[in-house]
């Protein structure tokens, strides 16, 4: 009996890890996940209306030159990917604004007749449920804040219910209007812990994952830590992490960095400037140090490669170039200056 003893595991398995950041596109990251493997997602893609917003000068901090968009021919791949990876009788909470909301429900023919609980079935699977609403209030919550555009100016967020099987929400008397003023760090269209927070506790339980490959700051994932939900946080760029997360995040991935932008952003000189040598010289010492020019002050790949892009591409390129590239100590100040813009949402 005791050498049977010996031979026994007296070591517990390993807990599955809380939480984790990996630096990915959203698409590889879900195509990455085994199938029904996954409790929740809950994300918000940088949707291609927000060129609208931009075009129109309606919106400063929701621009895209912050970040690239997802075509809207993409977005029933990111639905169809999500269904996948989630196991059965779970729950999807998508962010968008309304003409994101109206193209995805097209795309998924939402609009037949009703089931007889009231839900509407999607072409990817999905049942969809409703819209909630966040309501952008002001920092006290005392009122409703005025938001972007010309007709009755759009002071909520949607976000898209959609259910998997069939799963009861854990609180059923949470309205489907959330009340939260934005949040207040730096980074692109950062979401409020506390619609996040609500999202995670009414669809999930203790110990499950929640997956998030849209990250931005990883509210999410610092959410889900809080209520003891496990997380798998996904991004391309992890400029903006929250700096809670900073350790999970692979090593050398640029991260944590809004809370160090110098006080003085300044945008970089039209990369045309760069090449024919006409920029300043502070100017020029930068582009060295950053590996767009070559000693000699001749274009290197990188900056060949955003000449390339069209211009309506090419803000965002150029900020999330100099947002991914760690700091190198004495590297010009003026460098720097260009890396704070880049943090920064400030426009050209």
């Amino acid at each position: 009996m005791t050498e049977l003893n010996a031979m026994l595991p007296f070591t517990a398995p390993q807990p599955a890890e809380p939480g984790r950041v990996v630096v990915s596109d959203a698409f590889d990251l879900l195509r990455s996940l085994a199938p029904e493997s996954v409790d929740l997602v809950v994300t918000d893609p940088p949707y291609e209306s927000l060129q609208i917003h931009r075009a129109r000068g309606t919106t400063t901090r929701l621009t895209t030159n912050w970040f690239a968009t997802v075509p809207n021919e993409r977005l029933p791949e990111l639905l169809r990917e999500v269904y996948r990876a989630l196991k059965p009788d779970r729950h999807f909470y998508l962010f968008c604004d309304e003409v994101t909301a109206d193209v995805i429900k097209q795309q998924q023919n939402v609009g037949g007749p009703r089931l007889p609980n009231g839900a509407r079935r999607c072409s990817c699977g999905f049942t969809y449920w409703k819209e909630i609403l966040w309501a952008k209030t002001t920092l006290d919550g005392a009122k409703i804040r005025g938001g972007t555009g010309y007709h009755y100016r759009a002071a909520s967020e949607r976000i898209l219910f959609f259910e998997k099987g069939k799963r009861a929400l854990n609180d059923l008397g949470i309205p489907d209007v959330l009340m939260a003023p934005r949040a207040g760090v730096p980074g692109p269209a950062v979401k409020p812990s506390a619609i996040l927070r609500t999202l995670i506790a009414q669809s999930t339980q203790p110990g499950e994952l929640v997956v998030d490959p849209f990250c931005g700051s990883g509210v999410a994932g610092v959410e889900a830590r809080k209520l003891e939900r496990r997380f798998l946080l996904g991004d391309i760029d992890l400029a903006y992490l929250d700096p809670s997360l900073a350790k999970l995040a692979p090593n050398g991935a640029v991260v944590a960095r809004a809370s160090e932008v110098p006080p003085d952003p300044r945008e970089p000189p039209d990369l045309e400037e760069l090449v024919e040598g006409t920029a300043g010289d502070d100017e020029l010492d930068a582009a060295r140090a950053c590996g767009w020019l070559d000693d000699d002050g001749a274009p290197c790949e990188s900056l060949e490669k955003l000449l390339a892009l069209r211009p309506k591409e090419r803000e965002a390129a150029i900020r999330r170039a100099l947002r991914i590239e760690a700091e190198r100590a004495g590297e010009p100040s003026e460098l720097r200056a260009w890396r704070a813009w880049a943090l920064s949402g400030r426009r050209r």
